[in-house]
């Protein structure tokens, strides 16, 4: 949950000493490393804390360095993805670029196995305390005149701590990484496809909207990249809650106790959704205005619908990532990806180019909405199935 927050102690030194082009171009940087990190990732964060939840101790030292070894593989697609935030932002270009590599590496982070191993205060140690010493010096350092390529830096060095302090907290060893020699490597990477698959086409329209809008409608980027920064870091604080419960989840012994907390889990993030969705509309205007500095306020408008995503993804998120991987469905995760995919990346192209910042947002929200009605469909078969 810190880890959530910690940019927007940036944020405003961002807007204030650099305006809305500099802000701009790091939330562009941003959204291409959000994409990035989902490939870097591989669905781990996904599949592995239920995983983790049921292996011994010796195992799941393995499995983290397993992880570790199928990311490393992956990591340099972050270079051409940089290079093309640095093309669409060439005032700010170096900043783009480094703000997309540090937000790739986010996908380095073992935020997935402490939550498995039933650990999460170590979160804190090998996570956010990291991420919150450095990006509040890069704060510190341009509020003091410093340049803006402090704040990609941070990015990237926190990632790389973070790493490191996981890794010794989880006390894996280099005998660890012998489950991935040779062959292994490969079939670790392709038993990851599957999950990694749905998580990659839902970058195109989670992670990439603010992409999208700075090509087909550069004026209004500021403000919708306010909103959808605002909208997922909220997002990110209210991922503890559905994280939190895969492990509790994963762990139940009986495939019907599994099932039951599943629909558990289901119903509290209905009413998370709610609550949180109710909030951003009360308190984003405001937020915006203080953490912006003034370049990106939000009306209420683009507030109502942007609360609108939030309740949708909060749903989805426990269909997802609980009930259908509970089910042993995962793969209709990636059907309902692509789904979204489909329905959503021209909806947020042809909207934002028709309506600008909102007519994105509602992009969003036809895209999340995809996801959760083929979610749902496959939950309640799949539930219907089980009580024959």
């Amino acid at each position: 949950m810190l880890s959530a927050v910690t940019p927007l102690l940036a944020f405003p030194a961002i807007s204030s000493n650099f305006g809305a082009f500099g802000w701009a171009a790091i939330a562009l940087g941003q959204s291409f490393g959000a994409a990035a990190a989902v490939l870097i990732e591989l669905g781990w964060g996904l599949t592995g804390s239920q995983r983790i939840a049921r292996a011994s101790e010796k195992n799941r030292r393995k499995l983290l360095a397993a992880s570790l070894a199928t990311k490393l593989v992956v990591v340099p697609v972050a270079v051409p993805v940089a290079v093309i935030a640095a093309i669409l932002a060439p005032e700010f270009s170096t900043e783009a670029a480094l703000a997309c590599i540090g937000s790739a590496l986010v996908g380095l982070s073992s935020i997935w196995f402490f939550i498995g191993a039933g650990s999460p205060g170590k979160i804190l140690v090998t996570d956010s305390i990291p991420r919150l010493v450095f990006v509040t010096s890069a704060a510190l350092w341009m509020n003091a005149g410093g340049p803006l390529v402090s704040f990609g830096l941070a990015l990237i060095l926190s990632s790389l701590i973070a790493l490191a302090l996981a890794l010794r907290t989880a006390g894996v060893r280099p005998r660890d990484f012998s489950i991935v020699r040779g062959r292994r490597l490969w079939l670790f990477l392709r038993a990851q496809m599957t999950a990694l698959s749905g998580r990659a086409v839902s970058a195109l329209y989670i992670a990439l909207p603010v992409a999208l809008v700075g090509i087909v409608a550069p004026s209004v980027l500021p403000v919708f990249a306010a909103a959808e920064r605002l909208q997922r870091l909220g997002l990110s604080v209210l991922q503890a809650v559905p994280n939190s419960l895969q492990g509790w989840v994963g762990g139940a012994r009986t495939a019907e106790l599994r099932l039951r907390r599943a629909g558990q889990a289901l119903g509290l993030n209905v009413v998370l959704g709610l609550i949180s969705g109710v909030g951003f509309v009360l308190i984003a205007p405001v937020m915006s205005e203080w953490i912006f500095a003034g370049t990106a306020t939000l009306p209420i408008e683009i507030c109502l619908v942007s609360g609108l995503v939030i309740f949708l993804v909060c749903v989805s998120r426990a269909t997802g990532g609980i009930v259908l991987v509970a089910l042993k469905k995962v793969g209709i995760i990636s059907v309902s990806a692509f789904a979204g995919a489909v329905v959503g990346v021209p909806a947020i192209l042809l909207l934002a180019a028709t309506f600008g910042a909102i007519g994105a947002l509602l992009g969003e929200v036809i895209a999340e909405g995809t996801v959760l009605a083929v979610q749902s469909s496959a939950v309640v078969r799949g539930i219907g199935r089980g009580r024959r």
